[in-house]
């Protein structure tokens, strides 16, 4: 895997302020200062191989900073374009998404309050103290945790991460599936198996007990969880460190499904994960659901720029609206994916336990969770060096209507 470079363009006394944004969209990625934005663009130019991502900020002279990344975005040698400004107006939003500008961020979003604080030091600052996610151990790159979560059941977010572990199995990663509605979990029915890997055998700390736990549902996915048992959810809850020590040792990527009831497992699966991916469905109690999600996820010490909401049942024709939630308590930088509806036949394919199958076919659902998985994993610097993930990365969020007759009336 080839991990994304983020080139910093911002005068030298703002360069920290700058590589903080960067590294909160980018964990794993380096970060190059460059002062000058002639050189900025050229480096841009130069290694635009689709693993750069260009950020610029806080020119108090010369070429403004809006007019420097709508250039670098109209080379089209960038990953992403990622304007940063202390605060953004309407206008200035309005301006950047007509230049073609990935996105604006604000410093102010990150807030140096202490969710992002959380994010940069060892221990989470938060009722319960978990330990933050860490990207290195032992000089042994870690895989990241990706949560799908809801607060409201029906939204699709355990269909979501069954063909997303298949998809990035294809790309040749080992995946981690961790079905974490530890009382009635059901991601191994997707699969067609009559059981998961029952976590309830995580009764201690003993590292060496979690490897007999995984079952393996396909090639290259285990999953863990939930309890064969649902009496016996509630042990398992203070022996998670456990597990994700291992899964996130042994695999490329370790993908959580969590439960509708916010419960100890599920709080935290948030604080450890380097993406919160809020599931919704569009309907108004989903929504509902969304801002509670992502309350919670800040009380728990959850840094905003991790927070991601994933649109589930998109119309594939319409026209997103990137607005929704931006005046939610943590969704203000959440970056919007979109999952397109699959009909009736990727509902009965997966209520009979044919997730396999269904992955392999080329419809606008499984390509819509290919281009959301990879768009995740760009932005983490992990996405696999292989054109299937190369192009899901680029799979447009709306597609084109083709009109039959359109040109009919200029027949001669």
């Amino acid at each position: 895997m080839d991990a994304v470079q983020c080139l910093c363009c911002c005068p030298a006394e703002r360069r920290d302020d700058l590589f903080d944004v960067a590294r909160a969209l980018y964990p794993h990625a380096r970060c190059v200062h460059i002062e000058s934005p002639f050189e900025f663009r050229q480096a841009v130019i130069r290694h635009g191989d689709g693993q750069v991502a260009a950020f610029a900020g806080f020119s108090s002279r010369g070429i403004s900073d809006i007019n420097l990344c709508a250039a670098v975005a109209l080379d089209g040698c960038a990953a992403e374009t990622v304007l940063v400004v202390e605060a953004a107006s309407g206008s200035l939003r309005s301006r950047a998404k007509s230049a073609g500008i990935g996105r604006v961020f604000e410093l102010a979003e990150l807030g140096r309050d202490a969710a992002w604080e959380s994010a940069r030091t060892p221990v989470l600052r938060a009722e319960g103290r978990r330990d933050a996610p860490s990207r290195e151990d032992d000089g042994r790159k870690l895989a990241p945790v990706i949560v799908f979560c809801s607060s409201r059941g029906g939204t699709g977010k355990t269909s979501i991460a069954a063909i997303a572990s298949l998809i990035a199995a294809s790309w040749g990663m080992r995946v981690a599936l961790l079905d974490l509605d530890l009382a009635n979990g059901n991601l191994h029915a997707c699969f067609g198996s009559k059981r998961g890997g029952d976590l309830a055998q995580l009764g201690s700390d003993d590292p060496s007990a979690v490897p007999g736990l995984a079952l393996r549902i396909a090639e290259g996915v285990e999953l863990f969880g939930p309890c064969a048992l649902p009496e016996t959810a509630e042990t398992v809850s203070p022996h998670l460190g456990t597990l994700y020590d291992y899964v996130r040792s042994s695999s490329d990527l370790v993908l959580a499904d969590t439960s509708s009831t916010t419960t100890d497992a599920v709080a935290d699966a948030l604080q450890r994960a380097d993406r919160v991916v809020l599931v919704y469905d569009g309907r108004v109690p989903s929504l509902a659901a969304l801002s509670r999600m992502g309350g919670l996820a800040v009380r728990l010490g959850v840094a905003r720029a991790r927070i991601m909401r994933l649109e589930n049942h998109a119309d594939p024709y319409s026209k997103p609206d990137f607005s929704l939630g931006r005046s939610e308590v943590g969704l203000e930088v959440a970056r919007p994916l979109r999952v397109f509806e699959g009909g009736r036949e990727v509902a009965q394919m997966l209520g009979e336990g044919l997730a396999a199958e269904l992955s392999r076919y080329d419809v606008d659902f499984t390509r819509s969770i290919g281009s959301c998985l990879a768009q995740i994993l760009s932005e983490l610097g992990c996405l696999p060096n292989c054109e299937a993930a190369s192009r899901a990365s680029r799979e447009p969020s709306v597609k084109r209507r083709f009109w039959r007759f359109a040109r009919a009336g200029e027949a001669g």
